[in-house]
């Protein structure tokens, strides 16, 4: 399973999302970020196990959703 993560208030507000591939982006916006995971989560869903975004909700929790940003089944 790959999960990216995107939390809600980084340090530096600087969202990172870091690909399979060992090489790592950088989005000074949060909605850029997670636009970006998912259409990568999307690439990769096939994978063994899935792909999927974990986003950090204003209340501290963390979700788990697809790469159409629903909530898994």
């Amino acid at each position: 399973m790959l999960v990216f993560d995107i939390p809600l208030h980084p340090p530096d507000d600087t969202w990172h999302v870091s690909h399979p591939n060992g090489s790592c982006l950088t989005f000074g916006a949060r909605h850029a970020a997670v636009t970006f995971a998912a259409k990568l989560a999307a690439r990769f869903d096939g994978t063994k196990g899935g792909a999927y975004l974990s986003i950090e909700g204003e209340d501290g929790k963390w979700r788990l959703f697809t790469p159409e940003l629903k909530a898994p089944v």
